[in-house]
């Protein structure tokens, strides 16, 4: 599990309170604070589990998300923030990650990681997205031409 967060402090508390639960899942918890020596330990050993705050100084925590389902790592993200936002949490998931606010981060995790993944994996880049698609199918009956006898 690697957990990037620039608040260290948070980070820790938060790897101790959930390391009993995660155990089985990730056994080695990793902290970093920021964005470059995060690419670094996502690029060198791909953990089960990344956690990453959202913003990250210069960068922030979905261009990880987006490197590692660039990379092909079959890595599960979660992305959090301080404060709740709807649009975020659109464009978290469409990038194929979870989506927290750091109060419910704790009890959150261990569904999060004893979760099935769906047989299309979010995280697949190449995965057919029927949300961007379009429309399905034929023509609806209101864009027939309407023709009067």
């Amino acid at each position: 599990m690697l957990i990037v967060d620039p608040n260290l402090p948070s980070a820790a508390a938060l790897a101790r309170i959930v390391e009993p639960d995660l155990k089985p899942y990730s056994p080695e918890v990793s902290l970093c604070a920021d964005f470059s020596t995060a690419r670094a330990r996502l690029r060198a050993a791909p953990p089960e589990l990344l956690i990453t705050a959202l913003r990250l100084r210069e960068y922030n925590g979905l261009n990880l998300v987006y490197l590692a389902a660039g990379a092909g790592l079959k890595t599960r993200s979660i992305v959090f923030t301080d404060d709740s936002d709807c649009g975020m949490a659109r464009e978290v998931r469409a990038a194929g990650a979870f989506y927290e606010v750091r109060a419910r981060l704790a009890k959150a995790l261990p569904g999060y990681m004893a979760a099935n993944l769906p047989p299309h994996d979010r995280r697949d880049v190449g995965a057919f997205d029927r949300r961007r698609s379009g429309r399905l199918g034929g023509r609806r009956a209101v864009d027939q031409p309407l023709i009067l006898a």
